[in-house]
């Protein structure tokens, strides 16, 4: 089978370059003091060309509640046993999270095309208004800057 992605793939970075990103995937979901948070797995470093949506890509996402901080992702050299993904119920994953160089989060709302035998996929993604939770997840600083501190919830000493 010929793989046309390798074939065309010089000529796109060359009209719009790649850019690194951060993704946390989404691995289930934690009670911290009766508050459901969502478990993202360690920090990864991969590769992306974000691009906008076309007719044809909001025309296959069903048009749902799309908006204009809506875009498309091509991640590259994801893990083909968890591929980067939306809300997935019978894992309890809550959606995966990339962040961008420049410090916005996006959630990862669904997976557009499946190629990760190939080692990538298409996602959308949506920006979103806060980084995620990660108080529950691994390699998390000890003090997340996108949390805001007034939104802690005090210890409880026993």
């Amino acid at each position: 089978m010929m793989n046309l992605h390798a074939v065309v793939r010089g000529a796109i970075p060359a009209l719009h370059p790649d850019e690194t990103v951060t993704l946390r995937q989404s691995t289930g979901q934690t009670n911290v003091r009766g508050r459901m948070v969502p478990v993202y797995g360690p920090a990864q470093t991969v590769s992306a060309q974000i691009q906008s949506l076309g007719s044809d890509d909001l025309q296959h996402s069903e048009a749902v509640n799309l908006t204009q901080r809506d875009r498309k992702a091509y991640l590259f050299a994801p893990d083909p046993k968890l591929p980067p993904n939306g809300i997935v119920r019978p894992l309890a994953r809550a959606g995966d999270m990339i962040q961008r160089s420049d410090g916005f989060w996006w959630l990862v709302t669904a997976m557009l095309e499946d190629f990760t035998a190939s080692g990538w996929v298409c996602v959308g993604i949506t920006e979103q208004e806060k980084g995620p939770d990660l108080s529950a997840s691994p390699d998390d600083p000890a003090e997340d800057p996108a949390e805001d501190p007034s939104e802690r919830l005090p210890e409880v000493s026993r």
